[in-house]
């Protein structure tokens, strides 16, 4: 496998991703206005039986409003991108991971916990309203994230660690591509979904299965063709 057929591959992933992305994005907002109808509904319609209509309904945006307003103030510095001090030929660099997908579902819809209290359990079913459309909009700016990703530069990247098939230091990387721009390329590589960032004892870099068997099946039509030692003569 060329470099160049890689590179094509790479691209054409890249996009599908960003569609992906889209697809969370859309989803989350739905998801968080569904929750905001059923669960706005049925508390204005509890307090307007009691205090009337003005004041159940103030007092329902007033109540998702502050839960708005906490969420707005402490997501970003939930989720948020890792941040990682790399020493290099005697200078501190900081290598920034951008969180998976899988961790940003998991933000969006709370914890999952079976051993949370009943006044926890219900408070963490509120704030899903607050946390899917922070989330959304949180995804809606990676859209255009993944969509930057310099392709030709993470290939550099992607291809050293299917070369190697094994965990990879981000000083070895450094080293390797004494010209690349290490931090801006290893936070884009962490947006490419396959891509497992290791943070103990340093910063370094490994591909999960789901890559390398994508990769073989789109380029080969069956898993097997792509071996560790690897295909980039033309480097």
């Amino acid at each position: 496998m060329k470099k160049e057929q890689f590179n094509s591959w790479l691209s054409g992933k890249v996009e599908f991703q960003a569609k992906i992305t889209i697809g969370a994005c859309v989803a989350m907002a739905c998801l968080g206005l569904l929750a905001f109808l059923l669960q706005g509904g049925f508390l204005y319609l509890a307090l307007a039986a009691g205090y009337g209509g003005l004041l159940a309904a103030t007092t329902v945006l007033s109540i998702f409003g502050g839960m708005g307003l906490y969420i707005f103030r402490t997501a970003p510095e939930t989720l948020c991108d890792g941040r990682h001090k790399l020493q290099i030929d005697d200078n501190a660099v900081t290598i920034r991971v951008a969180p998976t997908m899988s961790n940003v579902w998991t933000y969006a819809l709370g914890s999952l916990e079976s051993d949370q209290s009943i006044p926890e359990r219900i408070f963490g079913i509120m704030m899903i309203v607050p946390r899917m459309l922070w989330t959304a909009s949180y995804v809606f700016n990676r859209i255009d994230e993944v969509r930057q990703i310099d392709v030709a530069e993470c290939g550099k990247v992607l291809r050293l660690l299917l070369k190697k098939s094994e965990r990879v230091e981000a000083a070895d990387i450094a080293s390797k591509f004494s010209r690349m721009d290490l931090p801006k390329t290893l936070r884009q590589v962490s947006l490419v979904d396959g891509v497992v960032f290791l943070t103990k004892e340093g910063v370094g870099l490994s591909l999960a299965k789901r890559f390398t068997d994508m990769l073989e099946k789109d380029l080969y039509g069956k898993s097997g063709q792509v071996s560790p030692a690897s295909p980039f003569d033309d480097e």
